[in-house]
């Protein structure tokens, strides 16, 4: 358990291991644009899933490509190899929980019995969706296990349990809602990469869809059926999803991070942050500082 140990002045690891035991591992992978392994950062070593906070393109073997960023959870096989694209300034920045592969499939048979007999290709899915609630508790496992503080390892293992059944029971739910990231049509594709570069920018309908070649109407309505969700919703997920991370980690005004984001105001931010998340900003930095406390 506890960070990789690194040399003074070392270049700081891709891969950053914050907790470890027999059935699950929690790490931190940070990735700048550039890196010699931006592109290619090798196979997967366990079973994992993925929460990104930048976006990138993924695209797995023998598989179309898929848009990785804060609105959806990725999933990975052991011994996976996949190529990444870039998309934000920022690289790649996620966390990951990785799981012990019976683990895995015990969890998966309670939603699909054939998961039972399957040997190593366990994740049938390349992605999930995310639900507020699921983003937020799994940067608070990620907080709780890097934090350095004194914790109970059956906890932290229950943890990442619970955040493996909701991304399945997520999944259940959303089979005929919409479909799968990988599946979805080239313009769909091509949305969500525009939105996730640029979730903090004043867009508008016919920005989207003379990008997209198609007319705003057929544009919404092929969105919302192929994601379950508007645009403006999309959008509006990634905006609050991607404030996390100067919220918890910095202490700039809230004022000054909410227009950066993309609100008109402080009191506009944090009325959609708590229905968003159900709680307020300035609430939610106050327990990050008790934590580290």
């Amino acid at each position: 358990m506890g960070a990789v140990m690194q040399a003074p002045n070392a270049p700081a690891p891709l891969d950053r291991i914050v907790f470890r035991t027999q059935s699950v591992t929690i790490g931190a992978f940070r990735c700048p644009l550039g890196h010699p392994r931006f592109e290619d950062s090798g196979p997967i070593a366990q079973h994992c899933l993925v929460f990104p906070r930048t976006a990138v393109s993924i695209e797995h073997e023998h598989a179309p490509p898929l848009i990785a960023n804060p609105n959806v959870v990725t999933l990975y096989n052991r011994g996976q190899r996949y190529l990444r694209g870039a998309i934000s300034r920022d690289g790649d920045r996620c966390e990951w929980f990785g799981l012990d592969a019976q683990l895995v499939r015990d969890v998966l048979a309670r939603f699909d019995p054939s998961a039972a007999d399957r040997a190593e290709e366990l994740f049938t899915r390349a992605s999930g969706s995310c639900d507020a609630a699921l983003y937020l508790a799994q940067r608070r496992v990620f907080e709780l296990a890097h934090s350095g503080a004194p914790v109970e390892p059956l906890a932290l293992e229950e943890c990442v349990l619970g955040l493996l059944e909701r991304v399945c029971e997520l999944a259940s739910e959303q089979v005929g809602a919409a479909l799968e990231p990988a599946r979805r049509g080239a313009s769909t594709h091509e949305l969500e990469r525009i939105l996730s570069e640029r979730w903090s920018e004043p867009l508008q309908l016919s920005d989207l869809a003379h990008a997209v070649g198609l007319s705003i109407y057929h544009m919404c309505r092929s969105f919302r059926r192929e994601t379950g969700t508007t645009l403006h919703q999309y959008r509006h997920q990634l905006r609050l999803r991607s404030s996390l991370e100067p919220l918890r980690e910095s202490s700039r005004p809230l004022v000054e991070l909410a227009l950066q984001c993309g609100f008109s105001s402080h009191s506009h931010y944090t009325s959609a942050f708590r229905r968003e998340f159900g709680t307020t900003p300035s609430r939610l930095r106050d327990e990050h500082g008790s934590e580290e406390n």
